[in-house]
């Protein structure tokens, strides 16, 4: 018989262990209890076991998870209770089936609570409150979408800033760095309050990348060893969309699918990407346009040359 506050020690596989830390670890929670009452409390998702191995000498090699059920585990307990399957067995059942979801799914079931609010104000097309990375923002929740390799999820939102270009209002957040959610329900959304808004987020919908690249572009000359730092670091990689013949402004493109040589290149890339991806090319790299990146980048590398100076 297993009541709310008791110890509960569950044999598991390391791999099902790393998972549940690694998580732990990503979305800011408080421990592996934390985690497991989070699980057990919504174990009515998952599909209810018939069958299942209920032999702990497999994990003899790992150690046990220990958590106590709080009260969000009243309902699990009593399904354990009437249930002929062994409730550590049964825990582990359920963490199994928790871990072997995406983890961009599971960062959804851990957030349950804030994307229920946000697809209300998806749906309601109204204006949200919320902290992110601990700013206060007001924003339009527009869709939310997953990383290509579905690691991450990702809320597309419209800011406020009527100034800005369409393009430049829309911005991908994290979905475990957002807190504290308030829609605003005399409000109506930012991207519905114009045709262009509405269109530019349809746009970021249908060619989704987590820094909303589509239709922005930044041109870059690469040297030969550019060119052989770009085909190794792939992680963030910005498309390439074509080699540029004669100047930035007036000159031609020529599509390539690969780079090979040195030359000036114009890759699919929002400002946000370059600054994540190009810094980590020193001077094998130059960017030519938009001319506000390359400022942008003129003063970062001063700045670092200053801090080496005299040394």
């Amino acid at each position: 018989m297993i009541t709310l506050s008791q110890k509960i020690k569950v044999a598991v596989s390391h791999l099902l262990r790393s998972q549940l830390e690694l998580d732990i670890e990503d979305y800011g929670l408080k421990g592996i209890g934390e985690l497991c009452n989070r699980i057990l409390a919504r174990y009515t998702e998952f599909p209810e076991p018939t069958t299942y191995a209920s032999d702990d000498a497999l994990y003899k090699t790992v150690a046990p998870l220990q958590f106590s059920l709080n009260r969000s585990g009243e309902s699990f307990a009593t399904f354990a209770n009437s249930s002929e399957i062994p409730t550590a067995t049964l825990c582990r059942y359920y963490f199994e089936c928790y871990v072997n979801l995406p983890r961009g799914k599971r960062e959804c079931f851990i957030f349950n609570e804030n994307v229920d609010k946000l697809n209300k104000a998806i749906k309601d097309r109204v204006n949200v409150h919320l902290i992110y990375r601990g700013e206060p923002q007001c924003v339009a929740p527009c869709f939310f979408a997953f990383s290509p390799s579905q690691v991450r999820t990702y809320l597309v939102v419209c800011d406020g800033n009527s100034e800005a270009a369409s393009d430049q209002r829309f911005h991908a957040l994290r979905l475990c760095h957002i807190k504290g959610v308030a829609p605003d329900t005399k409000s109506q959304a930012f991207h519905c309050q114009s045709f262009d808004l509405s269109h530019q987020g349809d746009i970021y919908r249908e060619h989704f990348d987590p820094f909303l690249c589509y239709g922005k572009s930044v041109t870059v000359r690469l040297t030969g060893k550019g060119v052989e730092r770009y085909n190794r670091l792939t992680t963030n990689r910005p498309k390439v969309l074509g080699l540029l013949t004669g100047d930035a402004k007036t000159g031609d493109i020529d599509p390539v699918e690969k780079i090979e040589a040195p030359g000036d290149y114009v890759f699919e890339c929002s400002e946000k990407l370059a600054k994540i991806y190009f810094p980590q090319f020193l001077g094998e790299a130059e960017i030519l346009a938009p001319r506000e990146l390359r400022l942008w980048f003129k003063d970062q590398l001063e700045n670092a040359a200053k801090t080496y100076s005299g040394r």
